[in-house]
């Protein structure tokens, strides 16, 4: 039950991480902007959560920093891309925005695997 709780509270966290203000004015889906490759794509939020099975590609988060956009792994055109299927990964001690995985790996003091499993489409912004 623990684990359930925790996991509802993730993907709610996921969620509210990439809302817009699309959200707020009630026009659409919530969604977001996700970097890439050194590209900003657009990210529809969907409240799934999923089992830890199958391929999945990483998409960093930021709890120090609060403004920063999440980073993925890999983007539609690009090869091995899981078509939005996340593992979400905590890159501790990132303060600024960054835009491509590989400086995330490269900068963060640690990589802290959430355990939290999701569907998010990217769209190419």
């Amino acid at each position: 039950m623990r684990r359930f709780l925790l996991l509802g509270v993730l993907s709610a966290l996921a969620a509210a991480a990439l809302a817009t203000p699309t959200m707020s004015t009630g026009i659409g889906p919530p969604g977001g902007t996700i970097y890439a490759f050194d590209q900003a794509y657009r990210a529809i939020a969907t409240p799934t959560s999923l089992p830890n099975r199958g391929p999945f590609d990483t998409i960093y988060v930021f709890p120090d920093c609060s403004s920063c956009a999440s980073v993925s792994e890999a983007a539609p055109g690009h090869p091995g891309y899981n078509g939005g299927r996340w593992r979400v990964v905590e890159a501790l001690g990132i303060t600024s925005q960054l835009t491509n995985a590989e400086d995330v790996v490269a900068q963060a003091t640690d990589l802290v695997d959430t355990g939290t499993r999701f569907v998010c489409p990217l769209i190419r912004g």
